[in-house]
């Protein structure tokens, strides 16, 4: 739910304080955010507009009246005085130099009935922007249906063509809707014994056909044609027309190779569709070329997520059909492209030799490097990523191949504009047999109670702040322990890791109820794709009487990159709470840092491989430099882990970094939830 917020600006807490009491006992949902200067003022009306500012007895030792109401003005927030009035004049030159109402703060149902309306409103305003831009979606996707529809459709006025679709500019030989745009049907038409014009008159006043109406069509090519028309009452564009469909008597075949093509085609790109595509390469694989040699390119856009979020329905379609045109003009006419998932095309191409596969593969890159999308008055440019999987005579079927191709291309994306090649060969029959042992010995371990947690504190080197402690996952072996990194993916894969979580974090929330630490818990995917995990979640916190706000969950970046909606919702679910988020293994790669935008980061922890004699890899420091920088311009505190050396950490201070955790303090690390 939305989150609905009231500023309340005052020298201290106290009125802020006072005023979520009063909302809240008078069953007013909502936020109070509290503010002092007009910088802070600011910074809380850039991170959310809230529904009122209200102004608490201002003095002139406070911000000045005229510059917080400026900041109402630029945001569009009302803004309203709490007094007491005791002093008239002053009240009246206030308002004679600031745009405000005023509230008598001795009178609590005044501010209640204020904020109620103001809520309301609020609610109202955002329901109304949902429903018109779910109406303009379901705009689109009709004009799209109407353009993709094998009947020929066209929305007439008075005579004259307002719109038509695709099928209907085919059937009279033209390519563009303006080539019609001043012909008037009754020059296009021959009704016999009707009189066309008494008919759009009474179609304009409503009056409609009882049935088709057969007619001669004559196209601008002067051609000729048997046709039945069809009137209907329509809107387009807001205005009343009427909708003309018409059917030709002698394109029974013409039909039916239409509906075979439509099939097999993608309706938004031209191109051919999944099943089309899957059709090709079964008769590739079951017949391959005699001379050359084939493989599948599949291929996606990068920075899809930030994309979604940036354009419009629309706009994002608009996307594809351009990313659909330069691969037509960047292939040959015997390769078989197709869009076969909603961002991702595939192309079967045959080449001489591999070099020349992956030649091809190469220059669709750098077509698309160089290539600008204009969406409108917008243009941009992006890269794409490419995975590559050859046809050979081990594969067995399409779905397979196709597999093989986006598993690379996944590969490919995660540093973007790159060629991935499937290597078959490198997967050796040993490691699924070794994948099995593990996932025995981790059910072993889930019935034996073998999974144990160790803590380890998070130290502020400024001295402030609350203590953390970071709980890590172990599995009891026969041998020796397991971390949890020798484990986790085989547990994630196997759809394992959710049962360990579940297993491990009641008995770690019972050790947290004598200790006032702030607690990081890592999660594994399979619980960030639980819907059920923020209910169960909850009800251990509840069970074990911790508040949620001593609680930060840990997901790796890359599980955040793979499943960032996923992640959104989790947090979304137990933001209320209190929960914080922290993101480890973190780089100073441009995707790691785009999470800090689509994600309520509190905590980032730097991957460990950037800290690790930090005074000889002077690299490092400027990647560390980075990630401080995107971390504080988005309110985001950085923690260093695995710090093993005095120097290091000074390096660490030097470039912003306070939260330590590592072997140089020298401490003993504490077994919990065993």
């Amino acid at each position: 739910m939305h989150s609905v917020n009231l500023l309340v600006i005052d020298r201290s807490p106290e009125s802020a304080e006072h005023v979520n009491s009063l909302l809240r006992n008078s069953g007013i949902k909502i936020h109070v955010i509290h503010a002092q200067t007009s910088s802070e003022v600011k910074r809380a009306l850039d991170h959310d507009s809230p529904v009122l500012m209200l102004y608490a007895d201002p003095d002139p030792a406070d911000a000045p009246t005229e510059e917080i109401s400026e900041l109402a003005a630029a945001f569009n927030v009302p803004m309203a005085l709490f007094t007491t009035m005791d002093d008239p004049e002053r009240l009246a030159r206030t308002l004679a130099t600031t745009a405000c109402f005023v509230i008598n703060s001795q009178d609590e149902d005044l501010l209640t009935d204020a904020v109620s309306r103001l809520v309301r409103s609020s609610e109202n305003e955002r329901n109304l922007e949902n429903q018109q831009q779910y109406l303009e979606e379901l705009e689109h996707r009709y004009h799209l249906l109407l353009d993709s529809s094998r009947d020929a459709i066209a929305y007439v006025h008075e005579g004259l063509h307002v719109y038509t679709n695709r099928t209907y500019l085919e059937a009279l030989g033209v390519k563009e809707d303006a080539e019609i745009a001043g012909v008037s049907l009754l020059e296009m038409l021959d009704a016999g014994d009707v009189n066309l014009k008494t008919l759009f008159k009474g179609l304009s006043k409503g009056t409609f056909p009882a049935g088709p109406l057969e007619v001669k069509v004559t196209r601008p090519d002067a051609d000729q044609f048997d046709a039945s028309l069809v009137f209907s009452p329509a809107r387009f564009d807001g205005e009343d027309c009427t909708q003309m469909m018409m059917h030709r008597k002698d394109s029974s075949n013409e039909v039916a190779a239409e509906l075979e093509r439509l099939r097999m085609t993608d309706p938004l790109t031209r191109l051919h569709n999944r099943r089309a595509f899957s059709n090709a390469l079964e008769d590739c694989i079951a017949s391959p070329p005699t001379n050359d040699t084939a493989a599948v390119l599949y291929l996606e856009a990068d920075g899809l997520e930030q994309l979604q979020n940036e354009l419009t329905v629309e706009a994002l379609d608009a996307f594809i059909t351009d990313l659909a045109g330069v691969i037509r003009k960047n292939t040959d006419s015997s390769d078989f492209a197709a869009r076969i998932t909603d961002y991702g095309f595939a192309l079967l191409i045959a080449r001489p030799t591999n070099a020349q596969l992956e030649k091809t593969a190469r220059e669709l890159l750098s077509e698309y490097r160089s290539h600008i999308v204009e969406i409108g008055d917008r243009a941009l440019s992006t890269s794409c990523s490419i995975g590559m999987a050859a046809v050979g005579r081990l594969t067995t079927s399409a779905p397979e191949i196709i597999s093989f191709a986006r598993a690379a291309q996944t590969e490919a994306a995660e540093k973007g504009d790159q060629l991935v090649v499937y290597r078959p060969q490198l997967t050796a029959v040993a490691a699924v047999s070794g994948e099995q042992d593990w996932i025995d010995r981790i059910r072993i371990a889930l019935s034996n109670q073998d999974f144990y947690s160790v803590q380890q504190s998070i130290v502020n080197l400024d001295g402030e702040g609350e203590q953390m402690m970071e709980n890590t996952t172990f599995m009891r072996g026969e041998e020796g322990d397991y971390a949890s990194q020798e484990f986790q993916k085989i547990a994630d894969r196997n759809d394992l890791a959710g049962a360990i979580d579940r297993h491990v974090i009641p008995g770690l929330l019972k050790t947290f109820v004598d200790s006032e630490e702030r607690q990081i818990i890592s999660l594994s995917n399979n619980s960030i794709l639980d819907y059920g995990f923020p209910g169960w979640f909850a009800e251990q916190l509840k069970l074990s009487c911790v508040e949620g706000s001593r609680i930060i969950l840990q997901i790796e970046a890359k599980a955040a990159l793979t499943n960032l909606r996923p992640a959104q919702r989790l947090m979304k679910e137990l933001k209320p709470l209190g929960c914080k988020l922290a993101i480890s293994q973190f780089d100073s790669e441009r995707r790691s840092r785009q999470l800090l935008e689509h994600l309520d980061v509190s905590f980032v922890k730097i991957l460990p491989s950037l800290t690790e004699d930090m005074t000889a890899i002077t690299k490092n420091q400027d990647v560390v430099n980075k990630i401080v920088e995107a971390a504080e311009k988005n309110g985001v505190a950085v923690i260093a882990e695995e710090v093993a050396d005095t120097s290091s950490l000074a390096v660490l201070w030097q470039c912003g970094v306070k939260l330590i955790a590592g072997t140089f303090l020298k401490e003993s690390s504490q077994a919990a939830a065993q």
